[in-house]
């Protein structure tokens, strides 16, 4: 029953596909054709779901596979983190231990693995370093968050009929996990930087140096860098490849500021980015932030 499910769903797709680019057809059987795929879906999950269930069962009265053959399929091993990150992120975690402030909810959603990639290239040296690899922690968890979401919308378009949801607390009920339903808050209608086809964003303001901007739409989502500490360093990167030269104060670099940046944010990020009084600021990242995309989780 379960292949008849799948084959309905992919014939019907099909003729969609013809439909929608062959001959001229009217809107109402083109929306006809994509309930119809829709509701196929919706059924396609339900068996699968009884297959899973009804394999469980047999395992379970000794009919199936003996556990010890599946067991023996190749697993992931949990990759071992090299000593210098993992002395880099515990003292990003003691960073934060100590400024709680810049936790935002969706930390909780973190695994550890996702602590890895932030300090990679940054060696917290500096405090607008450490403030920098903890926006992109946040990030990952942004992104995880992200990928709950677009599969949320996936689902919601495919049970309303393609009809777009009002707000993101409509996705609710489409969330894998409804523990997590509060993390829709923070989700609002996207602005002019939004990319094409983005229906929800959501944009933390924890820290007012670094920060990020998590955009979903339909099955997808992608998180970016964003703050004045992105714009202060990319300055310094500017004026050190005209002049040849790191600028030694903040004042230098205000005809290389690409967006408005105040006086005293960009002096404090200047003055967060020198290792010691009176040095040279430190960059990283060709002073900028890692990007990060993604599709929806599965259903």
């Amino acid at each position: 029953m379960a292949l008849a499910g799948l084959v309905g769903l992919a014939g019907a797709f099909l003729v969609y596909e013809r439909i929608v680019d062959g001959s001229p057809v009217s809107r109402r059987e083109v929306d006809s054709m994509r309930s119809e795929i829709s509701e196929l879906r919706r059924e396609n999950s339900r068996l699968l779901k009884q297959v899973a269930r009804a394999s469980d069962r047999i395992d379970m009265q000794g009919g199936g596979f003996p556990r010890a053959l599946e067991a023996s399929a190749p697993t992931r091993q949990p990759r071992e983190v090299p000593a210098r990150l993992a002395a880099r992120i515990s003292k990003l975690k003691d960073y934060l231990a100590a400024h709680p402030e810049l936790a935002d909810p969706e930390m909780r959603l973190l695994k550890d693995d996702d602590w890895v990639a932030p300090v990679r290239d940054i060696r917290l040296d500096t405090e607008a370093s450490k403030r920098k690899a903890l926006a992109q922690v946040r990030m990952q968890a942004q992104a995880r968050l992200g990928g709950m979401v677009a599969g949320a919308v996936r689902d919601y378009l495919d049970a309303n009929n393609g009809q777009a949801p009002s707000s993101a607390a409509q996705l609710a009920p489409y969330l894998a996990d409804p523990a997590n339903a509060d993390l829709l808050q923070g989700f609002g209608k996207p602005d002019s930087t939004a990319p094409p086809g983005c229906l929800f964003q959501m944009s933390p303001g924890v820290d007012d140096w670094y920060g990020s901007t998590c955009y979903v739409a339909d099955n997808d989502f992608q998180s970016r860098g964003t703050g004045p500490g992105i714009t202060v360093e990319q300055a310094i990167v500017e004026y050190q490849r005209a002049k040849g030269a790191p600028p030694s104060d903040a004042a230098q670099i205000t005809p290389y500021l690409r967006d408005a940046v105040s006086p005293a944010v960009a002096g404090a990020v200047f003055e967060g980015l020198r290792p010691s009084p009176g040095g040279a600021p430190v960059i990283t990242q060709y002073g900028g932030m890692v990007s990060i995309s993604g599709s929806g989780e599965s259903p």
